[in-house]
Order: C-alpha cells, then sequence, then structure tokens
C-alpha cells in the first residue's frame, strides 16, 4: 500500500466516523435501552468484544510475509452474580479473515484463526482482603513489559493460572501468581512452569513504588526460561496547568535449571512526560542487556510498531531504544476529541557500535459512542544500510485501521 492509498483511506474512515457521530445519539440509546433490559432480565453479565481489522504489513526482509486484508475477531461471554464472595467467568473467542485467502492477513492473526475457549475461570474476592482467581484468564502487570495480554493482535494472550492480590494494607498491594501454560498469539500452547511476585506501595501521588521477581521455566521453550528481580518507579506531579509523570525501572535477568544457555543481564528503561490543555510531549529510553528477554510480555508496545525487535528470546548484542513523542487531542464535535501522537525512536545495540536503524509511528483514535471506537496506526522502520542484514533487516512497514465494538 503507497502512501496515496493510506491518506485516502484514513480520509475516508475519517469521514465516515463524522457521519457515524452525527447519528451515534439514537444507536447509543438503543443500544443502552436493549442492554438494560438484558441485565435486569437475566442475572450476571455477558459480554461482546468485537474487533474489525484492515492491515498492511510490508516485511522487506521476506516479501513472501507482505499480507493486505481484512480480519475479524470476537470475543463473546458471560459472568455470573457474585455469591459470597465467588463468581464465574467463560468466554470464547472467534478469529477470521474476512473474504481473500489465509496469506491476505498478519502471519500471526493467520496462525490463530480459528474458535477457542479464551477465558474460564472461577474467582473469589473479599473487599477487606483482596482477590483470587483460578483458571484460564487474561492477566497484566504494570506496564506488560514482563507480564501482558498482547491486546494489540487480533488473538489475545492469556494464561492457564492462579493469581492473587493481598490489598489489606493500606496503599499495599501484593500481587502473586502461578502459570502452568501460556495461550498465545499464534496459538500455540506453551508449558510453563511459572512464578512470581509483585509488591506495590503508594507513597504518593508523586511516587509508587513496586518491587517484582518473576520465575519462568518452560520445558516446551527452553528459551522462555529465566529469573528475573526488579524496581520500578512511577508517578504524577501538578505544576500550575501542567501535568509532569514519569516512570523508571531497573531489573537483573539471570538464567535457571531450565535456562539452556548462562544469562546475566541487565534491564534500564525511562520515561518523562509532560501535558498542557491538549498538548502532551515526552521523551524515554528502554535498555536490554545482551540476551535480556521478555517471553510473556505485551511486546508490541514496546520498541516500535512495526515490531522489528520482539525480545522474547533476547536479542544478540542487546537493544538501546532512545524515542521521544508528541501527542494533541484534535478538537471535534459534541466536545468529543481525536487524540493523535507521533513517536521517533533510534535504535542501536547495547554492545557494539553498529547502528539498528529508527522508526516512526504514528497512532489517532476516535470514540464514536459508549459502544463503538475507530483507530488507526502506523509504523515504519528505516533499516541501517549498513546492517540491513542483521538484527533489524531490512525496511518495514504496517498500517491497521480497527472498528471496535464492545459492550
Amino acid at each position: 500500500m503507497n502512501k496515496k492509498q493510506i491518506s485516502l483511506l484514513v480520509a475516508t474512515a475519517a469521514a465516515a466516523g463524522s457521519a457515524f457521530a452525527q447519528s451515534a445519539d439514537p444507536v447509543e440509546t438503543f443500544l443502552d435501552e436493549q442492554f438494560a433490559s438484558l441485565e435486569q432480565n437475566v442475572p450476571g453479565k455477558f459480554n461482546i468484544d468485537s474487533r474489525t481489522r484492515y492491515e498492511v504489513f510490508n516485511n522487506n526482509t521476506s516479501p513472501s510475509d507482505h499480507r493486505d486484508g481484512f480480519s475479524e475477531r470476537v470475543r463473546y461471554g458471560y459472568t455470573t452474580e457474585t455469591y459470597a464472595g465467588f463468581n464465574a467467568m467463560v468466554e470464547g473467542e472467534t478469529v477470521t479473515r474476512l473474504g481473500g485467502n489465509h496469506d491476505d492477513i498478519h502471519p500471526l492473526d493467520d496462525a490463530g484463526d480459528g474458535t477457542d475457549f479464551n477465558q474460564y475461570w472461577i474467582g473469589y474476592q473479599n473487599e477487606d482482603y483482596g482477590k483470587a482467581k483460578v483458571g484460564r484468564q487474561i492477566y497484566t502487570l504494570d506496564d506488560h513489559r514482563f507480564i501482558g495480554h498482547v491486546g494489540w493482535r487480533q488473538n489475545i494472550q492469556t494464561f492457564d493460572a492462579a493469581t492473587g492480590s493481598f490489598t489489606m494494607v493500606e496503599n499495599l498491594t501484593v500481587h502473586g501468581f502461578y502459570m502452568d501454560n501460556v495461550n498465545r498469539v499464534n496459538a500455540d500452547n506453551v508449558k510453563l512452569d511459572t512464578s512470581g511476585a509483585n509488591v506495590n506501595y503508594k507513597v504518593a501521588d508523586a511516587l509508587n513504588l513496586t518491587g517484582f521477581f518473576y520465575h519462568i521455566k518452560s520445558s516446551d521453550i527452553a528459551d522462555f526460561s529465566n529469573d528475573t528481580a526488579g524496581i520500578r518507579a512511577t508517578g504524577k506531579y501538578q505544576l500550575d496547568e501542567v501535568t509532569l509523570k514519569y516512570a523508571f525501572s531497573y531489573a537483573n535477568q539471570e538464567d535457571n535449571s531450565q535456562s539452556p544457555e548462562d544469562l546475566d543481564a541487565d534491564y534500564w528503561a525511562g520515561d518523562v512526560s509532560a501535558t498542557f490543555e491538549a498538548f502532551t510531549g515526552g521523551v524515554g529510553f528502554e535498555v536490554l542487556g545482551d540476551g535480556f528477554r521478555t517471553p510473556l510480555a505485551t511486546v508490541h508496545k514496546f520498541n516500535g510498531y512495526a515490531d522489528v525487535f520482539l525480545p522474547v528470546k533476547g536479542i544478540d548484542g542487546g537493544l538501546q531504544d532512545l524515542y521521544a513523542y508528541v501527542g494533541y487531542q484534535i478538537p471535534v464535535w459534541d466536545e468529543k476529541t481525536i487524540p493523535v501522537k507521533v513517536i521517533y525512536h533510534s535504535f542501536d545495540p547495547d554492545s557494539g557500535s553498529v547502528d539498528y536503524g529508527s522508526e516512526i509511528d504514528f497512532v489517532a483514535s476516535y470514540k464514536v459512542n459508549e459502544y463503538v471506537s475507530l483507530m488507526a496506526k502506523y509504523g515504519y522502520y528505516f533499516a541501517d544500510d549498513e546492517f540491513a542484514g542483521g538484527v533489524g533487516g531490512a525496511d518495514k512497514g504496517m498500517f491497521t485501521f480497527d472498528v471496535n465494538f464492545a459492550y
């Protein structure tokens, strides 16, 4: 897809969104009435989450992987009412292409094509002590850098796990988990013997402190295996009309009894931003040492939308990602806005003198009403000519346009 085609598609989508928005109120009112009637007559809560996606994926490292097509993902589930603190949930998920051939949609979505149980769990919650959940579930911690759901792809990542959170002490939250399986976005079911703890204490709005330890072992994919311990600090501060935010993380990773090789690598990350009225600007960095890996993370969230650098099994030589971004809430109608964001990345290895290249990313979204939202996302990675055959490979681009419905 060329730039002219992309511009035409975005313009058409914006016009469609504008027309839809003008008639959104009666649509939203009708849906409110129908769902309210359902909730009054059926105990518990049904949920449905649909995403129709158009995606262009150009991988110049492997031209045979080029994609240009439509896909659909629908999740449908039911959560019981709570009885004596207990409730349960079951949810299915269907991913399929819309017309065309299998090789028209992203390879990961094509691999996850089909219908499966997405979640089935039993939970318990006590407002004084915390909550627990056992079964197949969506589970995330902190910024998804180590434990995430990869919700960007059509087939979301879930875990067969026992999870719990202890909240009896004010401002203190203790998370713990054990996982024996991860259901990945490409439909692989990978056996795990994984446990971890994540302890957060909120000192004030300006300071949240977190310490964590994750013991990841897999007999199916031994390269996943590692022990990671780290700390994280986040916070925000109001300076007149400017909101300042920051996040800093450090972690050390070592091998364990399941690891196929010795591992001793560090991780550093930082992000600082300022928001004034509709404008946001920020800078950040992320450094992954040689071989540092995050096999259970939402990897798409980091190091560029083009998904060139995916440290699921580690990157030889590591990675340094320096980035800057600007965002603006474009005012439209009925006090609605279109948030837009542009991000620039500069990539280098953590050890070595070569240049991994750079990337420019763009994302925009619009909430039509309580149920419908639109999103467009674009990313283009520019490989360094002298390193075209290395980690970064050749140039790579992606574009998606999503129509989402959620209840």
